[in-house]
């Protein structure tokens, strides 16, 4: 089911605050210099990515928006024809009696005045309707109307996440190793990547987290080939 896109940024308070990521930071940087500012920095970027993903969870999916628009097309449509009774053409009993019986209330009231005030009136409320009516089917028909891929969405925050470890990584001069050691009876996942993901993590939503620590190794793991990937399609070599 296709969904209507986002619009703007939002800014998400992490799960634990700024003077715990400073901790959290000194664990995994500890021969880092850390100013306020820089652990500041990353604290906003992480505000961010819960954000952009609160924003993403939050979208609209395209029926229920393209149904409303419909049927408010269709209303008011129906609305100008009920009150088009005394206008010339052929009009039917239902629209005339209908026409007829607003006209004579509204001609009642005070602010209106007359018969021919109430006219005019019922005539740019009819115009006013029929222009909104167009309005909203060409709204409703100009929503996505593809399906979305299928298989599991890719998750895109989680680039952005490894993106701001990669970042923690250069600024501190560490290398983000992220690595198997294979043994003959199991299969260790290790390296700085790994541990950092895992400390950090902490800070977000228990939504966004990984279950364990087999799928923050998948997940870093495919980040890091969309973020080699995007960085050798905005810098071709030769």
């Amino acid at each position: 089911m296709p969904r209507l896109s986002t619009s703007g940024s939002s800014l998400m308070t992490p799960c634990r605050g700024e003077s715990e990521l400073k901790g959290v930071l000194t664990k995994v940087c500890p021969d880092a210099l850390l100013e306020d500012s820089t652990v500041h920095h990353y604290y906003m970027m992480l505000a961010s990515l819960i954000g952009g993903w609160l924003s993403e969870q939050s979208r609209l999916e395209t029926s229920p928006v393209k149904n409303a628009l419909l049927t408010m097309a269709k209303n008011l449509s129906q609305a100008s024809a009920l009150l088009s009774g005394l206008e010339t053409g052929i009009r039917s009993n239902l629209e005339t009696e209908i026409t007829s019986r607003i006209l004579n209330l509204l001609a009642m009231n005070p602010a209106i005045g007359s018969p021919e005030s109430a006219l005019v009136m019922l005539g740019a409320l009819r115009q006013d309707a029929d222009t909104v009516s167009h309005a909203c089917l060409i709204a409703a028909f100009d929503l996505p109307s593809g399906p979305e891929k299928r298989g599991q969405k890719k998750k895109e925050w989680y680039t952005s996440f490894t993106k701001l470890l990669l970042t923690i990584a250069e600024d501190a001069g560490i290398r983000p190793t992220l690595y198997k050691d294979r043994h003959p009876d199991h299969e260790s996942l290790n390296g700085w990547l790994l541990d950092a993901a895992r400390e950090l993590e902490t800070f977000l939503p228990v939504e966004m987290r990984s279950p364990s620590d087999v799928a923050r190794y998948k997940r870093l793991e495919r980040s890091k080939a969309r973020l080699r990937e995007a960085q050798r399609r905005n810098f071709p070599s030769g």
